[in-house]
């Protein structure tokens, strides 16, 4: 009885201990992975911060994005106007009028805006004068300073007025002001309308008035530029009949515009998305250059652990439970990463906050959204799994005694390319990219252009890795240069070095740095540097004829005029105006030009073709005007223009004035020399062809930059119906645009300079323990430690500084295509900043070149260089 009890019980304790030996085993392997990862703090601490910075400038990035998209999908209506929306530049047809009115009155909003001059007794101001009707705002609200309702503070004679308005005049609530011909008093303060929630991007704010008042002010005349809008709110089953029958009628007026929530664009849309968007690209390269840097720290560690992978697997490990403890490791860091990544989030959103007021209305409220945090783990966690599966790819490829035996691994050297080439996880990683670009752009065509523009770009680099390898080489081979100069060289080209992955990192890292630097400098150079002193800085607008020699008198400085008469294109090349298809950045053909005449170049554009050399026109051949009515004269065109109507020389373009229309063949493409603010006009003509046209002028003018108010004042009291506008203080609202936009910029650039350094620290661990072994053979041959240093800079300023040459040249001729194709500017080299950029990148390669001989190389030599002997 007492044998057989002992018996089970050896048999119970030999399978507990079993049990227990099998979870010690695996639980002490994942223990020492885990203790040797954070006790090597370089790892943790690079892996960290890439992934933290990465993570935290997309969830930022991205919250923002949701939060404007949930601000305009609730406030859709109000931002709009209406459920449907008229627009026209000219009084409404009567037709028009009657289906509009068979909505009730509180349903419909009647908008007249326009530009005018407000007039005190010390001060004047450009505004933005909006004429509205008791229904405003149809949906939203309109708030007053006071908090009482809108449209018992507008009376016959008393405005409303906008926060910078008042500002502007330095008037207080109950001061007469004068707009064109007519008095009012300032009731209230206008703290939030609805419909404009943007105010940075208008020239002039806005001046609230009954639509009833707008005709004391006596500026409603034939040729005044008067936007006229009708907004009309209701259920689908009246809105829809309505729209219908307005579509119909509307094919006698092609000058009227109708539009409802579907169709039209917010301005908070059009701005924020292109900005966002601008941003959210660089945060996508700032993700891939973190990819990269991960890859190269996990490299790093797993060759570092060779030894200790080796005793696990020797030990009888199996290889899945190995892998799995790595996992284990590199996810629970990541979840770190998040973690850090949504606190310093929560940090920029509340910092950027106050450099996002040119992009964002006030009202939209920034916070770390549920939906950006769920995306950020799913890419952190995707990302840590594809980087982790690649870089762990080498344990199943090797074996334990080769490892213990410091040799390296000739079982994957064997093996066919295709089988040593992972092609499934390039794919499944291509795909994976197409499929996050796609989404983050919602275009399966731009996702398409970005994943072949990146491939692009990481094939150009590294085939420029190989050649300049190669012909290093042979350079080293075939010139008299000294030993350190030849090893230096041989040892960037050895096998196992790594050289082009060094390459191709540290240039993509320059390549985006120059990329943003050059964008940065060329808006600045166009916007804030390249204001002439003696561009013109008053602005003069509907100036008639007769007024020009009061107006000289008034003004006392010479004064160019330029007539404008608004036309609409009906056929460009035989193609209809409807039927054109501008490329993006362009202008609507369909919309209303400013033609002009003239009969010389202005001083800020030249002739870039022409029939005859230098010369606007020339005559049209007889044999074309034969049959033709009405006759054909020479035009001029602006090479933005021909962009826009795909036209060239000698081709035709139709314009209807008022009614009467003229047709002009091309004899002449001119250019801009963009030097600041200066009157540009798509198409000239023959002054005896559009002189007698009805027309009103333009006027500019270059003053002192302190006489401007006084001459305001004087010019809007002599002449009401011309519009006055301060150059100066324009130029100084786009600056502060600008400048608002650089910091933007200027935070993404720091965070691509940081995960760049990190790229380069990474690449260099993920080949420390070959350095050594090189470094600990150089040693026994009698090298010094010096040398190593000298070895080691070489090697690194050879190889970043022709990395950086190529990125740079490379990344200018992107930054060129970008700014003169997409933003229609002049290209602008940063030559400061690139002086700066390769000084800063010289001394970065040299220090990283002596702290990591220092710190990496240093501390193990010895200890190899004892074990080699």
């Amino acid at each position: 009885m007492g044998r057989k009890l002992m018996d089970n019980m050896d048999k119970e304790s030999n399978y507990s201990g079993g049990m227990i030996s099998q979870l010690f085993t695996r639980d002490l392997g994942a223990q020492a992975l885990s203790r040797s990862w954070w006790r090597r703090w370089v790892y943790p601490v690079l892996y960290l911060l890439t992934l933290t910075l990465s993570l935290a400038t997309y969830l930022t990035l991205d919250s923002i994005q949701q939060s404007v998209d949930s601000y305009i999908t609730d406030n859709q209506r109000a931002l709009i106007g209406g459920d449907l929306i008229l627009e026209s530049n000219q009084e409404w047809p009567a037709d028009i009028l009657k289906q509009v009115q068979t909505l009730p009155d509180d349903q419909i909003v009647y908008d007249h805006q326009f530009s005018s001059m407000v007039v005190t007794d010390e001060q004047t101001l450009l505004v933005r004068v909006k004429g509205i009707t008791p229904a405003y705002p149809l949906y939203g609200t309109a708030e007053t300073a006071s908090g009482k309702p809108l449209w018992e503070q507008l009376k016959p004679d008393t405005v409303v007025v906008a926060p910078e308005v008042l500002q502007g005049i330095n008037a207080s609530i109950g001061d007469s002001i004068t707009i064109g011909e007519g008095q009012f008093t300032i009731s209230d303060v206008l703290t939030k309308e609805p419909d404009r929630p943007l105010s940075a991007f208008d020239f002039g704010g806005h001046v609230l008035m009954q639509a009833d008042a707008l005709e004391a002010t006596n500026l409603l005349g034939q040729r005044s530029r008067v936007r006229y809008r009708i907004e009309m709110a209701g259920d689908v089953e009246t809105i829809e009949p309505l729209r219908e029958r307005l579509e119909q009628t509307l094919t006698s007026y092609p000058d009227i515009r109708l539009s409802d929530i579907d169709s039209e664009d917010t301005q908070i849309s059009r701005i924020s998305d292109n900005v966002l968007m601008f941003l959210k690209l660089l945060v996508i390269a700032v993700l891939l250059l973190s990819a990269v840097a991960m890859y190269g720290v996990i490299t790093a560690f797993v060759t570092k652990q060779q030894s200790n992978n080796a005793i696990r697997l020797a030990l009888g490990e199996p290889l899945k439970s190995l892998k799995r403890s790595y996992y284990q490791l590199l996810i629970a860091t990541t979840v770190i990463a998040c973690i850090a990544a949504s606190i310093l989030s929560f940090g920029l959103l509340q910092i950027g906050q106050p450099y996002l007021i040119a992009i964002l209305p006030a009202d939209v409220g920034l916070a770390i959204n549920p939906i950006s945090i769920i995306k950020t783990i799913i890419i952190a966690l995707v990302l840590t799994l594809l980087i982790a599966q690649r870089g762990l790819s080498t344990l199943s490829t090797t074996k334990p005694a080769t490892l213990l035996n410091q040799g390296a691994s000739q079982q994957s050297q064997n093996l066919p390319w295709y089988r040593r080439l992972p092609l499934l996880w390039y794919g499944l990683m291509l795909v994976g990219l197409y499929a996050f670009f796609a989404y983050e752009v919602g275009s399966l065509t731009f996702g398409a252009q970005l994943l072949a523009g990146l491939i692009a770009f990481v094939a150009i680099f590294w085939l420029l890795a190989r050649a300049w390898l190669w012909l290093l080489t042979k350079l080293a081979m075939n010139t008299d240069i000294s030993w350190m100069k030849r090893i230096a060289i041989h040892n960037l080209a050895r096998k196992g070095n790594q050289s082009a992955l060094f390459f191709v990192t540290l240039s993509l890292s320059v390549a985006v740095l120059t990329l943003i630097t050059t964008l940065n400098h060329s808006i600045n150079a166009q916007f804030i540097n390249a204001y002439p002193e003696d561009a013109p800085n008053l602005f003069l607008l509907d100036v008639q004829s007769d007024q020009h020699e009061d107006i000289n008198a008034l003004i006392g400085t010479p004064v160019s005029y330029y007539p404008v008469i608004r036309a609409r294109v009906v056929t460009a090349n035989d193609v209809p105006a409807q039927d054109i298809e501008p490329a993006d950045g362009f202008d609507e053909p369909t919309r209303v030009f400013n033609l002009s005449y003239a009969d010389t170049v202005m001083d800020t554009e030249f002739i870039t073709d022409a029939v005859e050399d230098n010369k606007l026109y020339s005559p049209i051949e007889a044999d074309g005007q034969q049959g033709q009515t009405p006759q054909i004269a020479p035009l001029s065109i602006l090479d933005t223009a021909a962009g826009m109507l795909n036209v060239g020389m000698g081709d035709q373009v139709r314009f209807n004035i008022q009614g009467i229309e003229i047709v002009g063949q091309i004899t002449s493409i001119r250019s801009r020399y963009e030097r600041g603010p200066s009157p540009y006009f798509y198409f000239l003509f023959e002054p005896s062809v559009l002189s007698a046209a009805p027309q009103i002028q333009f006027a500019t003018a270059h003053v002192a930059e302190d006489a401007i108010p006084e001459l305001q004042g004087k010019l809007v009291r002599e002449f009401p119906a011309v519009t006055t506008i301060d150059g100066t203080a324009i130029a100084e609202q786009v600056q502060e645009l600008v400048v608002q936009m650089s910091r933007l910029v200027y935070v993404f650039t720091l965070l691509a300079l940081l995960t760049g350094v990190m790229v380069l620290i990474s690449s260099l661990l993920s080949t420390s323990q070959d350095r050594m072994q090189e470094s600990a053979s150089f040693r026994l041959l009698g090298m010094q430690k010096r040398d190593l240093y000298m070895l080691n800079i070489l090697e690194l300023g050879v190889l970043g500084i022709s990395a950086a040459t190529f990125a740079v040249v490379i990344a200018s001729v992107g930054a060129w295509f970008a700014i003169t194709q997409w933003f229609n500017l002049r290209f602008s080299v940063p030559w400061v900043n690139l002086g700066i950029g390769s000084a800063a990148l010289v001394a970065l390669l040299f220090g990283i070149a002596i702290i990591y001989v220092r710190l990496v190389i240093g501390r193990g030599i010895m200890a190899r260089v004892r074990a080699m002997i």
